[in-house]
């Protein structure tokens, strides 16, 4: 059974980035260029993960991942930047958000995002954990208990 992915950013070359790696693994994805689209995408739909952008016009990735929380408080999302907004990405994980990637992405780090969603609704043990981060070198680290 295929997940359902929805991938939040203004600029079209990371959706259709995301878009084709999870198409590779057999996913569905949908895609938003804003908060706004994003948010009335959640209302008629629930999403097995969700990759959220930071830094967008008109609605920033913070104010959509808390958006998107509140519509669905089980929803999995992971914020995604190319700067240093650490305040905000912290804030944006301690309102619930699963993990946080850094530009440019390491599309190991992005399968590995994609297919632990896949773990997590089938009761395993994903072999990264929640909360994990990558940076440019794919590293992984814990960003939540």
């Amino acid at each position: 059974m295929s997940k359902k992915i929805l991938v939040v950013d203004d600029q079209e070359i990371v959706r259709d980035f995301f878009k084709d790696v999870a198409e590779c693994l057999g996913e569905e994805v949908e895609t938003a260029e804003d908060g706004d689209v994003a948010i009335d995408i959640c209302r008629n739909r629930h999403f097995d993960i969700t990759f959220v952008d930071m830094r967008m016009p008109h609605m920033n990735g913070l104010d959509t991942c808390k958006a998107i929380l509140s519509l669905d408080p089980h929803a999995r999302v992971v914020v995604m930047t190319g700067y240093t907004e650490e305040q905000m990405i912290d804030e944006a994980l301690h309102s619930g958000a699963i993990a946080k990637i850094y530009k440019p992405f390491d599309i190991d780090m992005v399968v590995r995002l994609i297919r632990g969603s896949r773990n997590k609704d089938e009761g395993q043990q994903s072999a990264d954990g929640d909360g994990e981060t990558a940076g440019d070198d794919g590293g992984v680290q814990e960003s939540k208990p």
